[in-house]
């Protein structure tokens, strides 16, 4: 049992600051049970898993596309299950404990931030928004020449601005953005990124002004309609509002 014990870690999900009453029927990642454990006050969800695969093997099986979106998914499914029972600071994947004290002192030492974040989060969801170029919104029809064909072609195409009218534009939409979110992290380097992505931005909102959110979406895509795409994900847990420290402990 105690080799057993030994070769197992705490993989951490994030911390809520209550306990809710609900039965967590959804598995963690590794098929593990979610448990809870209390320190300080603040409740800790964790399962146990394989120290071998997510620790000495990490690395490795984070190539593995395979073994990363079968853990990703488990690991956004267990922590959207807290979620829907506790406003939660979720941690990031692959986040381990070694054991129960060191899970307990980590906790311990971040009492202050942790408070920090519960404030900043309470009420609020967080939310993905990508602006894309948009795409031609028919098939090319029979061409008889070339040129009649490059010049359908140039008929569906959207129609564009100069680089610095189209900044413009951007910046009118992050600003009202920002306007209705209590605040906003940049996504992922743009240009490694998906085609014709333009903007991205995460944003946490307060769920009572989710409309106000909704309503600039429209508003914008009303006025892009043959310009750009808007593409908006979530509610999801507040990932991007919270104060990390990586690594296994």
């Amino acid at each position: 049992m105690e080799a057993e014990l030994k070769s197992r870690v705490l993989y951490f999900y994030g911390v809520t600051q209550s306990r809710p009453e609900g039965k967590l029927e959804e598995p963690g990642v590794g098929e593990g049970k979610i448990e809870a454990r209390e320190f300080e006050g603040i409740t800790c969800w964790v399962s146990r898993v394989a120290a071998a695969e997510f620790e000495r093997d990490l690395a490795r099986n984070m190539e593995n596309l395979d073994w990363l979106a079968r853990a990703g998914v488990a690991h956004q499914r267990a922590i959207g299950a807290i979620a829907s029972q506790a406003e939660i600071l979720p941690a990031r994947f692959g986040t381990i404990f070694h054991n129960e004290e060191s899970l307990r002192n980590h906790v311990g030492g971040r009492l202050r931030q942790l408070k920090r974040d519960f404030e900043r989060v309470k009420g609020a969801d967080e939310w993905g928004v990508k602006v894309f170029t948009a795409k031609p919104a028919a098939a090319l029809p029979q061409a008889r020449s070339g040129r009649e064909y490059l010049l359908a072609k140039a008929a569906l195409l959207p129609k564009t601005h100069n680089s610095s009218e189209s900044q413009a534009e951007l910046s009118r939409f992050a600003q009202a953005l920002e306007r209705v979110a209590l605040a906003s992290a940049e996504g992922g380097t743009i240009s490694s990124g998906q085609r014709g992505l333009r903007f991205q931005r995460s944003l946490l909102v307060k769920k009572s002004d989710r409309k106000k959110l909704q309503s600039v979406l429209a508003r914008f895509s009303r006025r892009w309609a043959q310009v750009r795409q808007i593409e908006c994900t979530g509610p999801w847990p507040p990932y991007s509002f919270v104060s990390h420290e990586g690594g296994a402990k």
